[in-house]
């Protein structure tokens, strides 16, 4: 997800987490994985790429799984984080939901390197799949539903849908889109097409 602009890094603490050490290796290790595959890229190579020792890399983290885990950590929080600050100014049910869209989308453009270890790699381990699905993809749906229902009861949205339903059908849309610009280059306007995304979701394709 779309990563904190203007980050102060003088505020960073100079070891552990959030140090700028860890957050090359962190960095590192998405950029390896996505290129060589997970179980291709030796945690050498991670410490390679970060300019630091084989050894350091366990001074931050317990494994290789560890970093990896930690990385998509990482992304969801400052995704959510994101969101909460626009929801704070953006209030419109529909407009909540399309920034939601527009930034899941953006990922891509964003950090080319965790999109392609999202689509690609983390589904290649049920292990990771189910930790995904039973963390960030539970919060996620529940964020969107939220939102629905709130605008179910300004009656904004139809009273006689799942918001649980429209939750995942979001989700999947968007996360097929993510999968075609990995798989095939190509480049989407995350604005333009997270409005095409809720058109369709919220009106259909049917013309009147």
């Amino acid at each position: 997800m779309e990563e904190e602009a203007g980050r102060d890094k003088s505020a960073a603490p100079s070891t552990g987490p959030g140090s700028e050490k860890y957050q090359k290796i962190l960095d590192a290790a998405v950029e390896v994985i996505a290129e060589r595959g997970y179980f291709n890229c030796p945690v050498s190579a991670i410490a390679k790429r970060a300019g630091v020792a084989d050894g350091t890399i366990y001074l931050y983290f317990k494994s290789k799984d560890d970093v990896l885990r930690t990385a998509i950590d990482t992304t969801f929080e400052r995704f959510y984080r994101q969101v909460e600050e626009r929801f704070q100014t953006l209030k419109g049910p529909r407009e909540q939901l399309e920034y939601i869209a527009e930034v899941h989308l953006a990922s891509a453009q964003v950090n080319r390197s965790m999109a392609i270890l999202m689509q690609t790699e983390m589904r290649q381990s049920a292990k990771f799949i189910a930790e995904f699905s039973h963390h960030h993809l539970v919060r996620y749906i529940q964020v969107v539903r939220e939102v629905i229902r709130r605008g179910q009861q300004e009656g904004i949205f139809r009273q006689d849908i799942s918001d649980g339903v429209v939750a995942h059908c979001m989700f999947g849309a968007i996360d097929e889109l993510l999968s075609s610009a990995v798989f095939t280059g190509r480049a989407y306007d995350a604005k333009a097409t997270a409005r095409q995304v809720m058109d369709v979701l919220m009106n259909g394709i049917a013309t009147g």
